[in-house]
């Protein structure tokens, strides 16, 4: 299994993020976003889901979202 690396995040300018609780609040969300996506491929693959079938299912899950606050 990959090891969970830490990101840099990058702004709507193209700069990196320098703020350290950003980064850190940020690379919570993702590790927990990892973990979650991880076990249901897991419990997917125990149950008999073919891998790459469902790692594309998550994919589109992943394409639809958007930014969602105020709509």
């Amino acid at each position: 299994m990959k090891k969970f690396e830490e990101q840099l995040w990058i702004d709507k300018d193209k700069k990196i993020i320098s703020c350290l609780e950003t980064n850190k609040v940020l690379n919570e969300n993702f590790l927990e976003v990892y973990n979650v996506l991880q076990s249901a491929i897991d419990d997917g693959i125990l149950m008999g889901c073919d891998e790459e079938d469902f790692k594309k299912k998550l994919n589109r899950l992943v394409d639809e979202l958007s930014f969602s606050i105020g709509k």
